[in-house]
């Protein structure tokens, strides 16, 4: 531990910093005096004291197991208290005193479950401005990456935080709410050869000793916890220019990596132009760093205001060998966090309940600006496949809302899903689309200017955008935000004269295999549809507000109707047989690329949902790949997905054989290796069609060239190298030997992630074995590994990974990271879940609950993840006779 002589808090030097015991005395058993003593809380902290101000100093040392560091709250006791509640966790306490002027009064703190602390006064604390200093310690996380984590990197050891969503709890005993927003001022003491950053420029830069410099940072806008960010470490500084308004950007990347920031160079800025145009305003902090970790569980990047975090392989590019596909996942994943600075950090959610605002937000605000990195990139096309993604997910009667309610922690952790980001962004881009961009954006312009600094409900966005629209859309949006699921809509054609009526039923989607739901109230739908206008096309918007409406065309029995003008609507639609066919022969050339997916979605629903027969869409898969682009070319291969699991086994060479003969000229023509000048959406349809043809249909020639090419996969470009070395070790058992052999020696982590891939979804049961072994082994960080329990790809293969994972569930959940959003050992339930087997669904259903409810989160996740199982089972007694005939008699040609 370094030892300091004085430490900055607030104003200058004060005492010295108490050495704080790894195993700290108990506090004296204090009497409960008269006045206000808060029960211990359940959920949200009791708010008799309102902090004003964090000021926080650490002691932080990435070669040493743990920090020591001194915090002061300044705030407000609204009433004669004995006392305060704070969050801590495993935090060592030391000396705490309450401040007021000359007044100092010492104070008993109490550990109360995993994450409480009892701040209890002998006497009571009267009303008014109090500050409380606080002395304490804790440890680095080594294994975990929230709260305050170590890792070590080329034998060099870095520091960094993420305090998303209460993990700050872990680093500061604070109030960690995200209603509580206010100013922070961070001093870091740290080795003097180090690099140190935090939300804010450096203030002051000091001497303290000969190894050990402090660094002072300026004071921040009023911050909620979870978005306070330190780092410390080797770190070399790229400067990445300024903004318009002279805001410093730069890239952060551990020792020697700085080449490799090139690219997050190039694009930053132009984002953050993009950004400060769309909400007319500029980048609102002093500075923007963007920094990369080497590893990161359960989260790729962070918004925290002004040092946003990035997993590396996100944001360092290799700049001869990067591919396309990397650019594009940084420009999307920076587009979402810088969009987060404003929406987010500058207006923050008032409680977990609403974080959608956050999140849904920057997911459909992304998609916006990435076309100023490349124009091929076309995002807007990628909204449908957000829609898509929702829909899937809100297809569980187990679904959350949008807006959950939040009473327990397991609540905060399993909100981080894809209800809040897509469903979320899908319906922001519905009511976009009903009121018109300007209007949209307006609204959100009125949003940001009127709550800068604070906190913000569902309620006070809702208010903002009726305000720019001329009328109220609040209980419109509440309709989608307060209930799960999603409508399916239902159009009927009738004619009479020169006007049609187009009459519009509506009702919660629910699948085959769910449990029955419980009854929704209509949503109240904005419904934008296109039309046949006496053979030119026909555009209008209605708004359904119960569970059957009616518009008026103004055209004599129109050929057809789409009822999904863009595919902007979050509903699905029950098309007629009649409907589809009217849609591809006659429509067809009327509609957009997106709207022919977005048709082609409904089909897919009513095929896996029993209402039609699956001939009813091959007829379409030539008209799609006629849009020869990676969108509607995965539309097809989403299909195909689907279809997958129901094939019987004696009828699997059939399918490889149809896939050849659809896919395996294009795939051939395209092979492997990228040509110069090769846009984004050719690079991702090559991945597509050799994924189809050589990994699905074995395509023999296209898996010798993977076999061929894997002797030298290393130096092969980014964009193919990890399918081909996938292709290779499944293929050629040497080929397995040799990738298992180079884990050995590998450092570069993108190339090793590869690497665990290939081998984890291997079809020998023998391999896939081995591969599996290297999840227990010590040697092998469970970290990068754990992710291969996931990726058996056949029905064979999920058995033998069920099967390891029960043998070895002890030691599993003993190396097992436990901490991050989105319950992470619960999601492990998915291991057994995927099994899509009717013969072993009641053991499955018994296991996971038992093995994964207890976890956090554990409940909803089991709950989802054996509906998940039970809708799969009868989809696939569904499909699969249908599958059967069509197999027997499909020609192995497209």
């Amino acid at each position: 531990m370094l030892r300091v002589a004085c430490l900055v808090v607030l104003f200058g030097c004060g005492p010295a910093t108490p050495a704080v015991s790894p195993t700290p005395a108990a506090p004296p058993v204090v009497p409960v005096p008269d006045g206000l003593a808060p029960p211990v809380p359940t959920l949200r902290l009791p708010r008799n004291f309102e902090p004003t101000g964090y000021a926080a100093h650490l002691v932080i040392d990435p070669a040493r197991p743990d920090f020591t560091g001194r915090l002061e709250i300044a705030g407000r006791i609204r009433e004669r208290s004995s006392v305060i509640w704070l969050h801590g966790k495993q935090l060592r306490i030391g000396q705490v005193r309450a401040l007021q002027g000359a007044n100092e009064i010492a104070l008993a703190v109490t550990q109360v479950g995993d994450d409480l602390l009892e701040v209890r006064a002998a006497t009571p604390l009267a009303p008014g401005a109090w500050t409380f200093a606080i002395d304490y310690g804790g440890d680095f996380d080594r294994v975990n990456t929230t709260g305050v984590f170590a890792q070590t990197v080329a034998d060099q050891t870095y520091v960094f935080t993420k305090f998303e969503a209460i993990y700050a709890r872990r680093v500061f005993p604070i109030i960690d709410e995200p209603d509580v927003k206010v100013p922070w001022r961070l001093t870091l003491d740290v080795p003097k050869q180090l690099v140190a950053v935090a939300n804010t420029p450096i203030a002051t830069e000091t001497v303290v000793s000969a190894t050990v410099k402090r660094v002072a940072f300026a004071p921040t806008r009023p911050l909620s916890s979870y978005l306070i960010a330190f780092a410390v470490g080797p770190f070399e500084l790229v400067d990445a220019g300024r903004t318009r308004h002279g805001t410093p950007i730069r890239i952060i990347t551990q020792a020697k990596r700085a080449a490799d920031a090139a690219f997050a160079v190039k694009a930053t800025r132009p984002l953050l132009d993009a950004l400060e145009d769309w909400f007319g305003t500029p980048y609102p902090f002093a500075k923007l760093d963007l920094i990369a970790v080497p590893l990161t569980i359960n989260w790729g990047a962070m918004e925290n205001a002004g040092l946003i975090t990035f997993n590396e392989t996100s944001i360092l590019i290799d700049p001869e060998r990067g591919s396309k596909e990397r650019e594009h996942r940084f420009v999307t994943v920076a587009a979402h966090e810088l969009a987060h600075q404003w929406f987010g950090d500058l207006v923050t959610m008032k409680f977990w309940d609403d974080l959608w605002l956050n999140e849904g937000f920057a997911n459909w605000l992304e998609r916006k600006v990435t076309g100023v990195i490349d124009a091929s990139y076309r995002d807007d096309q990628a909204m449908l496949d957000v829609r898509n993604v929702a829909l899937e997910a809100d297809g569980l009667v187990s679904a959350r809302q949008i807006r959950q309610p939040v009473r327990t922690i397991g609540d905060i952790s399993t909100a981080f899903d894809r209800i809040t980001y897509d469903k979320g962004a899908s319906v922001l881009a519905m009511f976009e689309r009903y009121l018109g961009p300007q209007v949209f954006q307006r609204g959100v312009r009125d949003y940001l200017a009127t709550r800068s600094d604070g906190n913000a409900t569902s309620e006070d966005f809702a208010a903002a955008i009726s305000k720019a629209a001329g009328s109220d859309v609040g209980v419109a949006f509440a309709s989608f935000l307060e209930q799960p699921g999603a409508p399916e809509i239902t159009a009927t054609l009738s004619c009479s004269g020169d006007t049609s009526q187009l009459s519009f039923t509506q009702q919660r989607y629910v699948p085959p295999g769910a449990p029955t739901a419980q009854a929704s109230s209509p949503w109240i739908v904005p419904i934008c549809f296109a039309y046949d206008r006496s053979g030119a096309r026909g555009e209008a918007c209605t708004l359904l507000t119960a569970a059957t409406g009616r518009h008026t065309l103004p055209v004599p029995c129109p050929r057809w109707v789409m009822t999904n003008q863009e595919g902007a609507g979050y509903y699905r639609t029950a098309y007629t047989k009649a409907q589809l066919t009217a849609l591809r022969d006659v429509a067809w050339p009327k509609l957009s690329w997106l709207e022919r997916r977005a048709v082609f979605s409904d089909l897919e629903t009513a095929i896996k949902s029993g209402r039609l027969p699956l001939r009813d869409a091959l007829p379409f898969v030539p008209k799609l790949l006629a849009g020869n682009d990676r969108f509607t070319l995965a539309t097809v291969v989403r299909l195909l997905d689907l279809l997958e699991p129901a094939i019987p086994d004696a009828q699997h060479a059939g399918y490889e054989a149809w896939l050849r003969a659809t896919f395996g000229a294009r795939a051939r023509k395209l092979k492997f290796l990228p040509r110069a000048g090769d846009s984004y959406d050719v690079e991702e349809q090559r991945t597509l069609l050799a994924s189809v043809v050589g990994w699905s249909g074995r395509d023999r020639k296209l898996v010798a060239e993977a076999v061929r090419l894997a002797a030298g996969w290393r130096d092969l470009p980014q964009s193919i190298r990890g399918l081909v070395l996938q292709i290779a070790v499944d293929a050629d058992p040497a080929r397995f030997a040799a990738a298992e052999r180079s884990l050995g020696t590998e450092t570069d982590r993108a190339r090793r992630d590869e690497i665990y891939n290939a081998l984890a979804r291997v079809r020998d049961p023998v391999r896939q074995q081995r591969a599996l072994a290297l999840v227990l082994d010590p040697a092998h960080d469970i970290r990068e590994t754990r992710g291969m329990l996931r990726r058996a790809t056949t029905e064979h293969n999920r058995t033998v990974a069920r099967t390891f994972f029960r043998d070895h569930a002890a030691a599993l959940f003993n190396r097992l990271p436990t901490e991050g959003n989105n319950a992470p050992v619960a999601s492990f339930a998915t291991v057994f879940t995927a099994a899509c087997s009717a013969e072993h669904r009641d053991e499955i259903a018994a296991y996971v609950k038992t093995a994964f409810g207890p976890h956090v989160g554990g409940d909803r996740v089991v709950a989802q993840s054996v509906e998940a199982m039970d809708q799969c089972i009868a989809r696939k007694q569904l499909l699969a006779p249908e599958l059967r005939a069509w197999l027997r008699s499909a020609p192995a040609r497209s």
